[in-house]
């Protein structure tokens, strides 16, 4: 027999069993509860873009850990002072690497892509069209 099971049992009768008072309620939830923290970004980052030959109208968007994207979403691209550099529109899907159509503007290498919230989406309609054939 093991001496495993006594030293168990004992530690069970000694601790007891946790339980909760029945008459303690948690209070109720307000929409402010599911506000982001003050300074948390708003807009869900996606990945970065890579570098791309000059003239390029397509780039590749390294995908961070986790990101969950479709072919057709529209991302924009921003650089580290967080102005939108570019719309770029997904075309391709392979493992953690998106292919995305240039849309609007510029982005360099290393700039952050995002799902952009309706003001994002805003500024960055206000960048140059991408040249036709895009």
């Amino acid at each position: 027999m093991s001496s495993a099971r006594p030293v168990c049992l004992l530690l069970a009768l000694l601790t007891g069993c946790a339980s909760l008072d029945q008459g303690d309620t948690p209070p109720p939830l307000k929409n402010q509860d599911f506000a982001l923290p003050a300074g948390a970004p708003r807009n869900v980052r996606v990945g970065f873009v890579e570098a791309a030959p000059p003239g390029s109208q397509a780039f590749a968007i390294v995908l961070t850990p986790g990101t969950i994207v479709r072919e057709g979403y529209e991302l924009v691209s921003r650089d580290a002072q967080l102005r939108p550099t570019a719309i770029l529109r997904i075309s391709h899907l392979h493992g953690r690497v998106a292919l995305a159509r240039l849309a609007r503007g510029r982005p360099q290498p290393k700039d952050e892509a995002v799902l952009p919230t309706s003001e994002l989406r805003k500024l960055a309609e206000a960048l140059p069209a991408a040249p036709p054939g895009s």
